[in-house]
């Protein structure tokens, strides 16, 4: 997933719409990629808290990609960081995932 601009209420709703599809379908691992986004409000703060509890209810992955320190800080401000696994890019997160697949197998 690629949020753009403001992750604000419609944004974050849409966000989350699009997570609980993708969780419902069997997804294992969800990336979000944040390197079109500005800002993040409160709401948008809630919206990946609620995702965090959902992947794990679903026993699946959330990956954050390209943060920006501002993000960063602030998902550490709010715990959700060390819910997560964070990555310099979506490249660095596919070939991690790959590789745990590979050595579950």
């Amino acid at each position: 997933m690629m949020p753009k601009g403001y992750i604000n209420d419609m944004g974050a709703v849409s966000l989350e719409q699009t997570s609980e599809q993708l969780l419902g379908k069997g997804a294992k691992t969800l990336i979000v990629n944040f390197a079109d986004v500005q800002y993040i409000n409160t709401i948008g703060v809630s919206i990946f808290t609620g995702m965090v509890h959902k992947t794990q209810e679903h026993n699946s992955v959330l990956c954050f990609t390209n943060l920006k320190k501002v993000h960063r800080d602030v998902f550490e401000m709010m715990g959700l960081i060390k819910h997560v696994k964070v990555f310099n890019n979506e490249e660095d997160a596919l070939r991690s995932l790959r590789r745990r697949e590979s050595n579950a197998e």
